[in-house]
């Protein structure tokens, strides 16, 4: 069961894969035809070789949201849920809660990764608003487990 809900909760991750740069013909490249990514991004030639500022972080900032989700469902796990949302049909955190809350993440990181795409400049403002999320959710995780 562990095994499972590290895998539902790491799933937002695939929402991280660059698109491009994986179905991105090396032709094209070669023939220097103008692709998708060259008309919306200024100095598209110069960002093509170099990594955007901030996109290291935003990674670490993913994998902190990430983390402090599953340390959050492990310590609310069977315990009387006080989110309505979360909480699904019944008031205990179950495997219901468990779906609603990766799913919440995973539409949360996918909403992030097309901003992203077409908004680069904005990796430093999501970097910021992923590690707070991450240290509200310890907090709540931290609360939780002071209530065992």
């Amino acid at each position: 069961m562990k095994i499972f809900l590290l895998a539902l909760l790491s799933l937002p991750l695939v929402a991280q894969v660059d698109v491009n740069q994986v179905a991105e013909a090396p032709r094209a490249e070669a023939l220097n035809f103008p692709t998708a990514r060259t008309r919306l991004i200024p100095d598209a030639a110069k960002r093509q070789t170099s990594e955007y500022p901030g996109r290291s972080l935003y990674r670490w900032s993913v994998v902190s949201v990430l983390a402090a989700n599953a340390v959050d469902v492990h310590s609310s796990w069977q315990m009387q849920e006080a989110n309505p949302l979360v909480a699904g049909g019944s008031s205990h955190f179950n495997g219901t809660s468990v779906a609603i809350k990766a799913g919440l993440v995973g539409t949360s990181l996918l909403m992030q990764h097309v901003i992203l795409r077409h908004r680069p400049d904005m990796y430093r403002k999501l970097t910021w608003l992923n590690f707070v999320s991450a240290g509200a959710l310890g907090g709540v995780a931290a609360y939780n487990s002071r209530l065992r």
